[in-house]
């Protein structure tokens, strides 16, 4: 009992540190909102708020229809159940299949990335709907080393480990580990469910979580408090980097709009390297890339030199030096101001004028295809070009004749 007590006083002032520090007064909250998977993490996490708080708690499981329709509709069936066990409302999202699996594609990331994305688009709205004050999230301590471990792996810019908060996300559970976590259920004897994918180890967190973790627990005791002190540093040090960005912003006439970035390139050269990087990074996130655009691509930006720098593209994004501005927007395609002209250099979705159409290629050839029709373009090869009918056109007929 008294280890069931400590752990949820635990939780509490964990709770309380992250409100804390997103200015919220648990008092003037009217409802706590859970994340809930199935997992043991997340399990506790909902039983402990159940428990120690006063005001009303709801829940969100998301189905993201990855695994088999019946392993992944069990584990939401079961987090229902175990919500109406503690008379908790559980709202439910169920991902329509192959739905992820598509926007991985899309994106060109992950399917554990699209996943993520779309469970938080899921959380967003839970929150909105739901009128929710705080979401608290289940990541743990094993989840935080795991996670350097990985960044430091990828050569990550970012080793500062996952936030305890951000903006209406909070994370009582992130200086627990899963060891305290599932000891907590089985005193009480509460069921969780396991997902048999985290003993894949193609997927690169489970290699980290199920090999090279037990591998340095055994070799190098402490090596752990070593690295979350480094993650502690990094954290402080990034603050800082944020804080002198922010105030450069001023200096270099930096101006946000219309899904465009621009700054003074001279006074911008002259900052150091870092805060040139936090900068451009920023712009991207405005500008909203299609796709991860990678630290070395920014990091070569940002050493450049601007003036004699032509236009570079990258994630959908073009970056690029005009009139002694540096400018960050999106892709652009050509166009005329009467009619239209677009330069069609790969398979994608396209806009010409008041026309949206599809481009891909095909064994017989480049098909263009709108909502209501499709041509097939025999013998041509990207690039070309599209656009409309100019005075001194000729078209040729199916025939082989020519008309104007």
């Amino acid at each position: 009992m008294e280890f069931i007590l400590d752990f949820q006083a635990r939780v509490l002032e964990n709770l309380n540190l992250c409100l804390s520090r997103l200015n919220i007064n648990l008092d003037s909250c009217n409802c706590c909102g859970v994340a809930v998977s199935g997992g043991a993490d997340s399990i506790s996490l909902l039983v402990a708020l159940k428990k120690i708080l006063n005001i009303q708690v709801k829940a969100v499981t998301v189905n993201h229809n990855i695994r088999t329709s019946e392993e992944s509709s069990a584990d939401a069936d079961y987090v229902e159940s175990v919500c109406r066990s503690l008379d908790v409302k559980c709202v439910r999202y169920d991902v329509a299949p192959g739905e992820i699996f598509s926007l991985a594609k899309k994106l060109k990331t992950s399917i554990e990335d699209a996943a993520r994305k779309i469970r938080y688009e899921k959380f967003s709205d839970f929150i909105e709907n739901e009128g929710i004050s705080f979401l608290c999230l289940a990541h743990n301590k094993n989840d935080q080393i795991e996670t350097l471990a990985m960044r430091f792996l990828q050569g990550s810019a970012n080793f500062c480990g996952i936030p305890m908060t951000r903006e209406k996300f909070i994370r009582p559970l992130l200086n627990i580990s899963r060891s305290e976590i599932e000891e907590y259920l089985q005193l009480q004897k509460i069921a969780f469910r396991t997902d048999r994918t985290n003993f894949d180890n193609q997927i690169f967190r489970n290699r980290i979580r199920n090999k090279l973790v037990p591998f340095l627990d055994n070799e190098f005791s402490g090596w752990q408090n070593a690295v979350f002190s480094l993650a502690e540093k990094s954290r402080a040090e990034n603050e800082a980097l944020s804080f002198f960005a922010e105030q450069e912003l001023l200096k270099i006439n930096c101006k946000f709009e219309n899904e465009k970035v621009s700054f003074d390139a001279e006074k911008f050269s002259s900052l150091p390297l870092a805060i040139k990087i936090r900068i451009i990074f920023k712009g991207i996130d405005f500008v909203k890339a299609s796709e991860r655009i990678p630290y070395s691509f920014v990091s070569s930006l940002a050493s450049g030199c601007f003036e004699n720098a032509c236009c570079s593209e990258c994630g959908g994004l073009e970056f690029s030096f005009c009139n002694g501005r540096f400018l960050i927007q999106k892709k652009r395609k050509v166009a005329t101001e009467n009619g239209f002209f677009v330069i069609i250099e790969k398979n994608g979705s396209y806009q010409a004028g008041e026309i949206s159409f599809e481009v891909f290629l095909h064994d017989d050839g480049i098909f263009l295809r709108t909502d209501s029709s499709e041509i097939c373009l025999k013998n041509l090869k990207f690039p070309f070009v599209f656009r409309s009918r100019q005075p001194d056109d000729f078209v040729k007929n199916a025939d082989g004749s020519f008309r104007q």
